[in-house]
């Protein structure tokens, strides 16, 4: 009994080791091209103390799109700042009280390429415009219920959604949502040129080369053939065109992390204090 108690315990235990290893492992494996997908991070060091970050300057995204050859897609990914959550205002069937939810997480700015980079099925709207226009925001279905839990899908498109009582969106599109396990958990699209249309451009510091917040990421996805460290090597000669440094104790190197590192790798935090080059 002692033996088959102890044969037991080291079946399970293995059992239970497995299926965590399984699971942790299981993280976006079902993106088209997944290993050509990468997150830009980096490494900092300003007068001997050292960063890593997964946060970059916010204009990094569009610099890339524009400079850098061998990029399929390039997806930047910006989060409300105050503590990643927005106050969200919407309008049901009864347009003199509003519904208003305080603290809405899973809200984030990007770009039209998002939903080429994880393949959504889209349920209303239209990949190609949905995302083209300013003040523009992208639903996934169990959101859209949530806001409009008595109204068909297709007759949500054109509702509109406000977000800390200034910002005034017409939602777009609808897409389903994602089944698989994912590191990308976000729910709620707005049209990355809402910022530009808008004063977030100063707060989001659209311009600014020499700081970063952990509210800005930034994806990308190879071309077919293409070369990774030649990729970074041109991120870091176009970071060094725009952000001249000449003090040799500070340095910022970036990286392309691969996607099936991003779940577990605590080494680039997405959570970190603000950080400028002084």
């Amino acid at each position: 009994m002692i033996h088959i108690l102890g044969l037991s315990i080291g079946i399970s235990a293995a059992l239970v080791i497995f299926l965590i290893v399984y699971y942790e492992g299981s993280f976006d494996r079902f993106e088209p091209g997944k290993d050509r997908i990468y997150r830009v991070v980096l490494d900092a060091s300003f007068n001997g103390s050292q960063g890593r970050s997964a946060a970059v300057p916010a204009p990094l995204g569009s610099a890339m799109q524009n400079k850098v050859t061998g990029l399929e897609l390039t997806v930047p990914v910006f989060q409300f700042q105050d503590d990643a959550s927005a106050k969200v205002s919407v309008v049901g069937n009864n347009p003199e009280k509003p519904v208003v939810y305080k603290k809405q997480k899973e809200i984030v700015f990007t770009n039209g390429q998002y939903f080429e980079l994880l393949d959504y099925k889209w349920l209303a709207g239209s990949p190609k415009t949905s995302m083209e226009n300013p003040f523009s925001i992208v639903l996934t279905e169990s959101r859209a219920y949530q806001y409009f839990p008595s109204i068909p899908l297709d007759d949500i498109a054109g509702k509109q959604v406000t977000y800390n009582d200034d910002l005034l969106t017409t939602i777009s599109g609808i897409v389903e949502d994602l089944h698989e396990n994912t590191a990308f958990t976000s729910v709620e699209f707005i049209s990355l040129s809402t910022i530009f249309n808008t004063n977030l451009q100063d707060r989001f510091m659209m311009t600014v080369w020499n700081d970063w917040m952990a509210y800005s990421q930034l994806f990308v996805k190879l071309t077919k053939g293409s070369n990774k460290l030649a990729v970074e090597d041109q991120v870091k000669k176009m970071f060094k065109k725009y952000n001249p440094d000449n003090n040799p104790s500070n340095s910022i190197t970036f990286h392309l992390q691969p996607l099936n590192e991003m779940h577990f790798d605590a080494n680039y935090p997405g959570v970190g204090q603000r950080r400028r080059q002084n």
